[in-house]
């Protein structure tokens, strides 16, 4: 099988896809299943029209043939079918309890508490810009150039990861206050402020998801399920930002001149342009981790998964905890160094090295089978439900777990998201019997815009 004939059953299966999901569920901004489509049309089904175009992988991912291509290709559409697959039959369950006579009532999960959300956020914002300037990139590009930046002694945390987590509960302590009271005109500020400085400091996703949460939680606001033409045309615009945005930082971290950050961007896209790129490659790096698998006669069957057990044990505790990519480390060779170039294998490619062929399909169904039942429950909740809260924090994860397997599902919420998952589960144990009728501002909901207007 060719890769221009994959290619074609690939786009087939994307639009039979999108065809079966519209025909059992609606096209929102919230239905995970379009996230799926969107994801896989994004990172899949454009390389692999690339590589049928003739687009060749980089040599550092160490791809030996075609055919490693053709097999991760087959790889994610049967992933696609399973994703599918579970959002046609949620879809139909949920059509035969509307049509019988007993509808099951839906469970109230409680109301976020808005003192608490300000209490997390006041400490999210401090604690957590505090880590942005002293534990940074910025700030630690500086040091390495003999700049002093003095910084409180942690200890033996300074090393671990921990000081870059808190880091990120600057911008969610800016978004919890959107959440609370609305994108008014200066905690819409804050937010972009906090925004700008995560950006320069931390990895992209942990400002670029977050930015897409907001987005989330202003339609939630508004009771929007669509995406308006003004931020759709704006789309193309972000991607490119996104797409040249590590040149610009890489100067900015570095301390050189300005003047520079055209010069690197321009450079950074017409190399990318001709010789490609890592970021535009997940479907090689899928196919490398999925040929090492076969080379090696290795099946893990959910051992990748093991690293979450001690996952929040810091390194200076534990000197000899585990990698939690010990796997990756396992399949590198020096033909395919998987793990020293930083490779991810997917969901998909996760789940194959797990499972093998049917793998890639039933993990990915039972994945999206808990996001739609979750979907359906709280797709007409508002703001305040602390289902819903829950809900969109799982759908920004989703991203992660397209690129990186089941252990971002875990990861993202459970270590990198404390603050908005607490917030949550101290207002369920805590309830809201004492909160003010329109805690949350909502009868009334002030924006940005609405104040310009005034």
């Amino acid at each position: 099988m060719s890769i221009q004939l994959v290619a074609i059953i690939d786009v087939i299966l994307l639009i039979l896809g999108l065809w079966c999901i519209s025909q059992v569920s609606e096209w929102s901004i919230f239905n995970p299943a379009l996230w799926w489509v969107g994801l896989h049309a994004f990172g899949i089904t454009s390389r692999l029209i690339a590589l049928s175009l003739g687009a060749r992988s980089l040599a550092v991912i160490g791809i030996r043939s075609d055919m490693e291509l053709v097999r991760a290709g087959i790889a994610s559409d049967i992933t696609l079918i399973g994703v599918v697959a579970a959002t046609v039959y949620v879809g139909l369950r949920t059509s035969r309890e509307e049509r019988g006579d007993a509808v099951s009532a839906k469970k109230d999960w409680g109301r976020l508490n808005p003192y608490v959300g300000h209490v997390i956020s006041a400490l999210c914002v401090t604690i957590g810009t505090y880590a942005l300037l002293e534990f940074g990139w910025v700030a630690t590009a500086a040091r390495a150039r003999g700049v002093d930046i003095s910084a409180v002694d942690i200890g033996g945390f300074a090393e671990s990861s921990y000081p870059i987590a808190i880091a990120g509960f600057a911008v969610q302590g800016a978004i919890i206050q959107c959440a609370i009271r609305g994108f008014t005109r200066w905690r819409l500020l804050l937010l972009v402020a906090l925004m700008v400085l995560t950006s320069l400091n931390l990895a992209r996703t942990a400002f670029v998801l977050p930015a897409i949460l907001a987005f989330l939680i202003y339609q939630t606001r508004r009771h929007q399920h669509s995406i308006p033409l003004k931020w759709a045309l704006m789309i193309p615009v972000f991607g490119l930002l996104w797409f040249v945005f590590k040149p610009i930082s890489n100067v900015i971290r570095a301390g050189d001149d300005p003047r520079k950050i055209f010069a690197e961007a321009s450079e950074y896209f017409a190399q990318t342009s001709s010789e490609g790129s890592m970021d535009a490659q997940q479907l090689d790096m899928q196919a490398t981790f999925m040929a090492a698998a076969d080379e090696q006669d290795r099946r893990y069957y959910g051992a990748t998964l093991l690293p979450l057990l001690y996952l929040p044990i810091p390194r200076f505790a534990w000197p000899d905890k585990p990698l939690q990519n010990a796997y990756a480390w396992e399949l590198s060779t020096s033909l395919r160094r998987i793990e020293p170039t930083g490779m991810t294998a997917q969901l998909s490619g996760e789940s194959y090295v797990n499972f093998g062929w049917i793998g890639s399909a039933i993990v990915p169904f039972f994945y999206m089978l808990g996001m739609q039942s979750i979907y359906r429950r709280v797709k007409d909740e508002g703001i305040t439900s602390v289902a819903r809260w829950l809900y969109l924090i799982l759908l920004i994860t989703m991203v992660q777990v397209f690129r990186d397997g089941l252990v971002s599902l875990i990861a993202f919420p459970c270590v990198f998201y404390v603050p908005l998952i607490a917030w949550a589960g101290i207002s369920k144990l805590m309830g809201t019997r004492n909160m003010q009728t329109d805690s949350f501002n909502l009868l009334h909901p002030v924006t940005a815009q609405s104040k310009r207007a005034s």
